[in-house]
Formats: structure tokens, C-alpha cells, sequence
């Protein structure tokens, strides 16, 4: 009898809390990333894209693309082409291994992707 009372509340505060959250626009936000090239030759540059769905993003969206060697991040300026969709470009000046990571806050909503890029 309690674990069927206890069953039946967490689907209620479940069910409410989706509720919630659709009626904010939160469910359903997810982000692709592209980064055209991951093996690169030092000085070459590399172009990155980001396209969110699920939410109407414009130039002010806090979107973040931050290049990271040797633990010591780099954040890109990027632009805005329309249809949410953002743009940045890097020139990879040394070798080695770059982590490359795309940030979406929005809201209470954190989307975090990440590439790599192995520069000779």
C-alpha cells in the first residue's frame, strides 16, 4: 500500500514538474555542433557551427564556443547567421590536442557539447 501511494505521488510531482517546464519552453532544446575540420595542419583555420531547436534564440543569446589547450581556454567571438543557428572560426597557430566546447545558457538550461581538433 505505501509503495503504491509512494509510486502514485512521484508521478504526480513528475507529471507537474514536465508540465512546468514545457509551459517555459525548457523541454525539447538540443543543439547540434560541427567543426568542419579535426585533424589540422598549425596555422590553418577551422570553422565551427552550433544549430538549437526547441527554443527562439536571436544575436543576444548567451552562446559561448571556447577553445581549450593545456587546460587554458580561449573564448571565441561568434556570430549570429539567423534560423538559431551560430558561427566561429580559430586559427590553430601550435600542434597538439584542442579541445573545442559550445555552450548554450539559457535560462535554467545548460547545453554543453564538445569536440576535439589535433593539430601537426
Amino acid at each position: 500500500m505505501r509503495i503504491a501511494a509512494a509510486l502514485a505521488l512521484l508521478a504526480a510531482l513528475t507529471a507537474c514538474s514536465r508540465e512546468n517546464l514545457q509551459q517555459i519552453g525548457l523541454i525539447g532544446i538540443e543543439g547540434t555542433f560541427e567543426v568542419d575540420k579535426t585533424e589540422v595542419t598549425a596555422g590553418e583555420e577551422v570553422k565551427m557551427k552550433a544549430v538549437f531547436t526547441g527554443a527562439r534564440l536571436d544575436e543576444n543569446a548567451n552562446v559561448q564556443f571556447v577553445v581549450i589547450r593545456d587546460g587554458e581556454p580561449t573564448t571565441l567571438k561568434h556570430r549570429y547567421e539567423g534560423d538559431n543557428t551560430f558561427t566561429a572560426e580559430y586559427r590553430f597557430e601550435q600542434s597538439g590536442a584542442y579541445d573545442v566546447d559550445l555552450h548554450l545558457y539559457y535560462e535554467d538550461v545548460h547545453i554543453y557539447k564538445k569536440k576535439q581538433v589535433n593539430v601537426q
